[in-house]
Formats: structure tokens, sequence, C-alpha cells
């Protein structure tokens, strides 16, 4: 179908229509990419071995020796039941507008649900002719489960994520919905970029100073922050590269000649390429990846890491003009102009230019991910003191509602639980959580 109309294959294909760039452009942006985090990786595989030893480069090994028990002591600081406030006011505080958009939000999870969280727009915004708004409804869902360790970090997560996308969405500002839809031609890299910057907010240690509170009013102690950073920082890269894998295998399976098309090329190719890329076998082959399956979701991979690029230019956009991210009222309406107003009447790496001043480059993610760890623990203690003593700007007390300009439906399939249409924001949070008690009566409250 793709050579039939005129394109190289269909990675071309899929590309030029998604992304608005060629295929050669794209690898010479990948390119660049995977050379420049190269000597991290091997610094990465390395440390690996010195602590946990040679067999935790066994694919079946590195997800446990990866793993520690951070996430549970952390747990206590992210109640669940109070998630909702905590994204509404961090983006209120942000000044972030939804103009008068209908929100349902399906947080927790239920026999036979949808297993996948995701966030989409039955109607998208656009202005009429006439020169009239019309406000989006967006429904967005994930699988919460109230009672698990981790629900809490998880749903905040989710909530910065995918109010995030549709913080984007309700500010589209074009003369037809087909600019704020979700489908080509909307450029899947800057679709994500708005979702990423916004949710990689909860690693910062400011925001955590001011958002990651127990429900005894208690604030993350600056220990736990530590911990995870020392755990995580210097591993940061095997989740790139492994992504990396991704489309420079479907790059290579397109190109392939017809009659090289086998069982045994398809697996041989995934084997090298993962081995180039994550640096020894991988837990997750490319081959695995459920993406390259589907038509919709093949060659869509390297959207998320050019969206991870994009979030890291942003983020160092903002602190070199502003000084800050957490709680700054500059950062919507910047997001708003720079990014969101456009749709896809723009492509992603002309706004990337526009916002930041810059072309599109790895720089500021491989500066992030190779910044030394004594360095990154000394700037984010500097940031958690900041957060402690200036403390979150809005409680849920505040009136930030005519900020996000937005109603809100907290819902579990057709069940209304709790709606701002008549209750305030805090009532509506207060109902929601004596649901989430009745519903799942072994959640701490």
């Amino acid at each position: 179908m793709a050579k039939a109309n005129g394109y190289g294959d269909f990675f071309e294909y899929k590309i030029q229509t998604t992304e608005g760039m060629d295929k050669k452009r794209l690898f010479e942006i990948l390119d660049d990419l995977e050379f420049k985090t190269r000597p991290t990786l091997e610094r990465a595989l390395k440390k690996l071995v010195e602590e946990k030893g040679e067999a935790a480069l066994k694919p079946w090994n590195r997800g446990y020796m990866l793993a520690g028990d951070v996430i549970q002591q952390m747990d206590p600081y992210f109640p669940f039941v109070t998630a909702v406030s905590t994204w509404a006011r961090s983006f209120a505080a942000m000044n972030i507008c939804y103009n008068k958009s209908a929100m349902n939000l399906d947080l927790c999870d239920r026999e036979k649900k949808y297993s996948n969280g995701f966030c989409h727009w039955p109607v998208p915004p656009y202005i009429k002719p006439d020169g009239t708004a019309v406000p989006c409804v967006t429904n967005f869902t994930s699988l919460a489960k109230p009672n698990a360790v981790g629900s809490g970090q998880v749903a905040i997560e989710t909530l910065m994520h995918e109010g995030g996308h549709a913080a984007h969405f309700a500010n589209v500002a074009q003369p037809s919905p087909f600019h704020s839809q979700e489908r080509a031609p909307m450029s899947v890299a800057y679709a994500e970029t708005q979702s990423m910057f916004l949710d990689s907010l909860c690693g910062d240690s400011d925001w955590l100073a001011r958002y990651a509170i127990s429900e005894k009013g208690e604030p993350i102690p600056w220990e736990l922050i530590e911990k995870k950073i020392r755990q995580t920082h210097n591993y940061k890269v095997f989740r790139m590269r492994a992504f990396l894998a991704v489309p420079y295998y479907e790059k290579a399976l397109y190109e392939l000649p017809d009659e090289e098309v086998t069982a045994d090329n398809i697996q041989r190719i995934s084997n090298e390429i993962d081995l180039k890329m994550v640096g020894s076998e991988a837990t997750r082959p490319a081959l695995c990846v459920p993406h390259i399956l589907a038509d919709e979701s093949s060659c869509y991979y390297q959207g998320y890491i050019l969206a991870e690029m994009a979030l890291n230019q942003t983020r160092v956009h903002f602190l070199k003009k502003y000084g800050s991210l957490t709680d700054n009222d500059k950062i919507g309406p910047d997001l708003k102009e720079g990014y969101w107003t456009a749709g896809n009447s723009e492509t992603f790496l002309d706004l990337v230019e526009k916002m930041t001043g810059s072309p599109l480059t790895a720089d500021a993610y491989v500066a992030s991910i190779a910044e030394d760890m004594e360095d990154r623990l000394k700037r984010e203690k500097q940031l958690y003191e900041v957060g402690i003593k200036e403390g979150p700007k809005y409680t849920n007390k505040d009136d930030f509602m005519s900020i996000l300009d937005m109603q809100i439906k907290l819902v579990h399939g057709d069940l209304v639980v709790s709606s701002t249409d008549k209750n305030t924001f805090g009532e509506c949070c207060d109902q929601y959580k004596d649901w989430i008690s009745k519903e799942f009566p072994s959640t701490k409250n």
C-alpha cells in the first residue's frame, strides 16, 4: 500500500504522515541520540556488574536486580484518595486552563474494564466560523487498585500525564476539529511531549516536597528522595536504549527485500539490534513489543523517544527563562502559546524550535542522564528545601477551579460518584474519598 502511494516503504509512509518528517531526518536525530547515550550505557553496565555481579546482565535477572524497596517506603506519601486534588492544585498553580472542558475521570479498575490507561476526546475543541469556541469533552481512564502498594503514586503520575494530554487538547484553537483530534496527522511526539513534560514534575524534589504529603500532613522526607535517586539515576539510560531498539528494528524489517522476510531473519535482526542498543540480551526483545504488530501502533515508538528529548529541552528552556517549574504560573500560558494552540496545524519539529528557540537535539536529555550523582543530589536537595519552605500554592479550600475552568465528574463506569456540577471541588473530592473507602475497605484512610 505504502509503495503504491509513492513511499519507499511502510515506515516512510507512517513517519511522514504522523510526524511530518521523512525517515532520513528521523534517523539523523535518532543516530545522534544513540551515539551520545552510548558512553552512559557503557558506564551503567559496568556499574551494574560492579554492584550486582555478571548475573545482573542476564535478561531474566536485570529487572529483579534493579528493583528496590523505595517505592513501598514512599507509598504513605502518595495517598490514592488525594491524587485528584494533588493534580488539580498542581496544574492550577501553573495557571493551566481547560477552557470550560467537561472531564470524566474513571480511575479505578473493575472486572472486564479495558486493560489500559488512556485519554480520548469524543468532542474535540474548535473555533466556529462565527468565532465562538466549542469546548472539548474528555474521558480518561486508568486501572488503579486503591488498596495496592504504589497505587497512589501511579494515580498521580497518570493524572499528571493524561491531564497533560487533556490540557493540551483543551487549548487547541483552530477553525476545525480535525486540528484537535488524536489521529494522524496529529504527531505522536508532539502529543506525548505535553503529557510527559507535565508528569516529569513528579520526579522533581521541589514538587515532591509540596505534593507528596501523607494523610497525616507529613511531607516526604529528603532521605527517601535521595534513596530513590541513588537507586535509579545511574540506570535511567537503560529505558531509553530499550526504546531505541524498536524503531531501528522496524526500519530494518521494512527495508528487507521481500524474499528475505523469513522467520530466521526476523528473529536474528531483533537479537542483533537488542545487543547493540541494550548492551546485552534484552529483558523485552524488540520482537516482543506489541506495537509492531498493529497498523495503528506500528512505526510509532519513535514518538516516545522524540517526546523524551523534547520534554527535556523544554525543561531546560523554562529553567533558563524562569528558574523554576513547580507552581510557576507562567508555565501554563507559555505552553498554550508555544505548543497547544496550534494543534496539528504545525509540525512537531517546528513547534519545539518555536517554543525553545533551538532545533530539537539530544543534548538536554543526555545531560540529564549523564549528570554526576553527587551533583544531582546537591541540586535536588536545594530544590527540596525550597519546596518545604514555600509549600503548595493552593489547598482544597482555595478557589482554584476558576483558574482550571473545567467541570469534573469522578465516575466508575456508568456510576457518577461525584461531580463539580453540584458541589465544590473540595466536596467532590471528599465524596470520592468516602466512596473509595467503601468500595476498597482495606484502603488506609
